[in-house]
C-alpha cells in the first residue's frame, strides 16, 4: 500500500499534471514519521467516514474543505499526507 505525500501545490485544488511527480511513501515509512512527528496526517473523507475509523493522529479535513485551510496547512510547513480511504 503506498500513501500519497501532499505539500500543497497545484494538487490542492485536485490538479496534478504528472501524478509520477507527487512523493509516495510506504505505510511503515509513514508510521515512522508520524511518531516522530515530522508529518501531518490529513484524512480528507467526510466527518461520518472519520468517525467509522481513521489512522491513529490523523486530522479530519474533508476534502471541499481543503482549499480554504492551504494556506494555514501551508505556514506550518510540515509535510503533509493525505489519504482518503
Amino acid at each position: 500500500m503506498a500513501v500519497l505525500a501532499l505539500f500543497l501545490g497545484p494538487s490542492v485544488l485536485g490538479q496534478v499534471a504528472d501524478e509520477t511527480a507527487v512523493p509516495r511513501i510506504s505505510v511503515a515509512d509513514l508510521k515512522k514519521a508520524a511518531d516522530a512527528g515530522r508529518v501531518l496526517i490529513l484524512d480528507v473523507r467526510d466527518a461520518g467516514s472519520y468517525a467509522e475509523g481513521h489512522l491513529p493522529g490523523a486530522v479530519n479535513l474533508p476534502l471541499e474543505t481543503l482549499q480554504q485551510k492551504a494556506a494555514t496547512l501551508k505556514a506550518a510547513k510540515t509535510p503533509i499526507v493525505a489519504y482518503c480511504g
